[in-house]
């Protein structure tokens, strides 16, 4: 298994936060189970992801304590996604980065636009 060469910082709260919540997807995945999308086929068509991308993020985020995991042992597996208490405390810094997006599009936009 790949160890870390770099040992993880956990003297700044920033650092820790980073560590557990890098991934393109994860406050996307947090936010969506938060409104109610719950099984992984419709996050994977609200965020246009690569399931096996999503599948690891999720994994990632239930090993973390953010999200549990409900496996239901039916004729047909059905796997569903429930924020913790902790992922639920993550929501207003998710709402508030949302809206600073919107409020800057423009300029970030143009930011895109240069990138590529």
């Amino acid at each position: 298994m790949y160890k870390k060469k770099i040992p993880i910082r956990t003297d700044c709260g920033l650092h820790v936060f980073k560590e557990l919540l890098n991934g393109k997807w994860k406050l996307m995945l947090i936010y969506y189970i938060s409104e109610e999308v719950k099984r992984p086929g419709a996050l994977q068509k609200k965020i246009a992801v690569d399931r096996r991308v999503m599948n690891k993020q999720l994994d990632e985020l239930v090993k973390y304590g953010f999200v549990d995991k409900f496996s239901f042992d039916t004729k047909i597996p059905k796997v569903e996604y429930q924020l913790t208490a902790l992922g639920v405390s993550l929501l207003p810094l998710i709402i508030s980065l949302e809206k600073w997006g919107e409020n800057n599009r423009a300029v970030l936009e143009a930011a895109l636009s240069e990138k590529q």
